[in-house]
């Protein structure tokens, strides 16, 4: 029997999890610590400034034993104007509580991007995969961490959305 996927995000000094869904508009870029789109507009990210990070990881339920392997995660076709989003995997978590970039959070380092939503790019983020046993659910083995980069340039309004896709194998 197939799994079911969803992302997870943490927030809070807790590490609180929030299921998002598998697809569609499912988190924002925001100089908040929250879930999913909550607050965005009233938490945006100034031009020359940088969003809190975003810590995103696999959640996978299945009701029978399934391995969860070969993880990757990209950015296609980017909307890249006005705004550049850094990304890499992290195996802890660390709460978001400002919008100060560098390595504990998503390194300076751009998300992988393909121009294709189906064939990955050379070298995609891969948060690792899990095995779990029947009627069980659990996350993938690292957190992505993400975090946008605005330009100073950038005009005043929400900012284009941008594609993400998450493959991986399941036995």
């Amino acid at each position: 029997m197939a799994a079911t996927f969803s992302w997870a995000q943490a927030t809070g000094a807790g590490e609180d999890y929030t299921l998002l869904g598998s697809s569609g508009l499912l988190w924002a870029f925001k100089t908040s610590d929250d879930e999913g789109l909550t607050n965005s507009a009233a938490n945006p990210i100034d031009a020359g400034k940088a969003s809190y990070p975003v810590w995103i990881r696999g959640w996978w339920t299945t009701d029978a034993a399934h391995t969860f392997t070969n993880c990757k995660f990209w950015n296609y076709d980017p909307y890249t104007a006005s705004f550049t989003v850094f990304g890499t995997t992290q195996t802890a978590y660390s709460q978001a509580t400002s919008t100060a970039t560098g390595s504990q959070y998503a390194s300076n380092v751009a998300v992988p991007t393909s121009s294709s939503s189906t064939a990955s790019e050379e070298t995609p983020l891969d948060p690792g995969g899990t095995t779990l046993g029947a009627n069980a659910s659990g996350y993938s083995s690292r957190y992505i961490c993400l975090q946008m980069s605005v330009a100073s340039d950038a005009p005043a309004g929400d900012t284009p959305t941008t594609g993400w896709t998450f493959q991986y194998d399941q036995n």
